[in-house]
């Protein structure tokens, strides 16, 4: 079976302004590549050709890249699940889904293709000194992750109170094989159909990718939680970047996110 990847890449990045005034987020460089540059050489080391990005805002920037590409044209309004569906004829058999300001190491995407369950979600249990580097307050950023005996994920997305709420973070990282597909297409045919507690914060076309996952759990399908410890970056912020460049410009962690290291 061919796995294939969709990343989704159509939001404006607009924290991490100004670098994304003439750019999408994931078309800032780090160490000479661009953040998806990076992800589509660290996917293509893993064997996974078949990559399609769904994009919106600035969408034109991706041209050189010679990827396939859909539009989600309510980009500005919309949130990941309405972009992810803007690829829906794309999910199946076997699909990775990865957010476009993420980059990760080699093992990290491995960890991801070897789980043998019909929905994975890659989670960090090392996330909280990631955290505290990131923000005065980690809690701030941070949302509930926990987890049943069996590595089911059965609380995800919530505004945590206390860090014995988060076992484990959510990166942005997860794959849909099988089965999976069609509990992925049922649930988002069925988000809205009862109320849930989110609504109360956004519209249906605002959903988050968490509010997805908590309605798999919600409806009797809880995701599979693949673990790794650290290995991977999020630039979703100026703080972020400005960081991730000046570690990348010493080398302290340039060799680390070669898709080559194994």
């Amino acid at each position: 079976m061919t796995t294939n990847a969709v990343i989704l890449a159509a939001g404006s990045g607009s924290r991490l302004r100004p670098y994304t005034d003439d750019r999408p987020k994931s078309m800032v460089e780090l160490g000479g590549m661009s953040l998806i540059e990076r992800q589509v050489s660290t996917l293509r080391a893993a064997g996974i050709e078949d990559i399609t990005m769904v994009v919106g805002y600035r969408a034109e920037a991706f041209d050189q890249l010679c990827l396939p590409t859909v539009l989600n044209p309510a980009w500005d309004v919309t949130n990941m699940v309405e972009t992810l569906f803007c690829a829906g004829h794309l999910i199946g058999p076997d699909t990775i889904v990865a957010y476009a300001d993420i980059i990760y190491q080699p093992n990290v995407i491995q960890a991801l293709c070897d789980s043998p369950h019909d929905v994975s979600v890659i989670v960090d249990r090392g996330w909280r000194t990631y955290w505290e580097s990131r923000f005065d307050n980690p809690l701030d950023d941070a949302e509930t992750l926990r987890l049943d005996p069996q590595g089911r994920i059965v609380e995800i997305g919530n505004k945590p109170q206390s860090f014995d709420q988060i076992e484990a973070q959510y990166i942005g990282l997860m794959r849909f094989r099988g089965e999976g597909v069609n509990i992925l297409r049922q649930t988002r045919a069925a988000m809205g159909s009862c109320h849930r507690s989110w609504m109360d914060k956004r519209p249906m076309e605002k959903a988050y990718m968490t509010d997805l996952l908590m309605e798999m759990v919600l409806t009797g399908h809880p995701p599979h939680a693949v673990f790794i410890d650290h290995g991977w970056l999020e630039i979703d912020t100026v703080t972020d970047y400005e960081t991730a460049r000046a570690k990348f410009a010493d080398g302290s962690i340039r060799g680390q996110f070669d898709p080559a290291a194994r």
